[in-house]
């Protein structure tokens, strides 16, 4: 099994949670209303005009998926250029539970895209604070993951949705008229039903946890963990109660396969951030998040530290916190491979932030 992030494990568990009611959308329909909230990068498309083809890429700063693909979205932009516009909408970045202002998020975002430079060679646009853009497309779509393509072809008809790293043959195939939509759609249709079921499982295991948390019941945890698989049974735990998420990460922490040390961190950081969890809790997590740190090697530490940072602030040590966030500056220009740097850099500049908001 590859290794995994909490950010990764993270995101499909991101968009559902705005889902509501909306017109569903499926292969086949005509595009929805393109409401943009402002324009980041290169043309402002505000609209979709027919005779025009687009691909239409949800993105956030935060998605680490995300920032893996912008090469090659630029790559196949560069390639049909004059015969396809690309539009990539910023959404889902709104930090939840924090009031930033438009002016702030602009800004941010603006900031982001400037350093990613001609990896981002496209259209960037933004999405409100509600995701209004992000549920009439993604959300309506069933799609609760990013990043996520939509293809709208000259017809202005939705033809294809995916993954963008996986669209070339089919772009290539819109582009030249030989795509068959209606072929598509039916196999599109197949697998959100099978996503859909995966989907209510995923609400009924999350509700298992819930009853379970109520009596901080680790042994019946032990048991579902056993039906749903360890991993699936612990990224449900930490999305629930925050405190019985501590009793579950602290037992299990080490063990689960697939998970390296700085997962750990990261998800000791997550559950600390939530307003049920506990002082008490807070100490454990650090307790957890210092010991995992610990097992890394220095040049896959950086981000962990950052993370153990956060945890301190979380329970109010903010000297800890600086010491801790500064530790990380110095581990940053140590951590392989470099291309990953850019990321961590942006983790440990949030965190300062977090700090300074702290200290004001």
């Amino acid at each position: 099994m590859k290794k995994l992030s909490l950010s990764i494990l993270l995101v499909s568990m991101v968009g559902m949670a705005f889902a509501q009611d909306v017109k569903p959308l499926t292969i086949g329909d005509p595009a929805p209303a393109f409401k943009v909230d402002g324009f980041i990068k290169g043309e402002k498309v505000g609209e979709l005009k027919k005779g025009k083809a687009y691909i239409i890429e949800f993105w956030a700063t935060w998605c680490g998926p995300c920032i893996a693909v912008f090469p090659h979205l630029s790559d196949l932009t560069a390639k049909y250029e004059g015969q396809i516009t690309t539009v990539s909408v910023n959404t889902w970045d709104y930090p939840r539970g924090q009031n930033e202002d438009k002016e702030t998020h602009v800004k941010r975002v603006s900031e982001f895209v400037e350093k990613q430079g001609e990896k981002m060679a496209y259209n960037i646009v933004l999405d409100d604070a509600n995701d209004t853009i992000a549920k009439t497309w993604m959300t309506a779509a069933g799609r609760n993951g990013i990043p996520c393509a939509f293809i709208v072809n000259e017809e202005g008809i939705i033809a294809w949705i995916g993954h963008p790293a996986t669209m070339d043959k089919p772009l290539e195939q819109i582009v030249n008229k030989t795509w068959d939509v209606a072929a598509f759609k039916v196999k599109f249709e197949e697998d959100a039903a099978k996503a859909k079921a995966a989907a209510k499982k995923a609400a009924e295991d999350q509700a298992k946890v819930a009853e379970l948390a109520k009596n901080n019941d680790l042994e019946g945890f032990d048991a579902l963990a056993k039906e749903m698989g360890l991993q699936s049974a612990l990224i449900t735990a930490i999305n629930g109660d925050g405190n019985f998420g501590t009793l579950v990460l602290e037992k299990y922490a080490g063990k689960v396969e697939g998970f390296t040390p700085d997962t750990y961190c990261n998800i000791a950081a997550y559950i600390a951030g939530k307003k049920e969890t506990s002082a008490a809790s807070k100490e454990t997590l650090a307790k957890v998040s210092e010991a995992c740190f610990k097992k890394l090697d220095e040049d896959k530490s950086a981000g962990a530290a950052a993370d153990h940072a956060r945890i301190l602030l979380a329970k109010g040590d903010k000297k800890g916190a600086e010491e801790w966030v500064a530790k990380a500056d110095i581990l940053l220009a140590k951590f392989m491979p470099e291309s990953g740097r850019s990321r961590v850099k942006s983790m440990i500049e949030a965190v300062k932030k977090q700090i300074e908001a702290a200290n004001d």
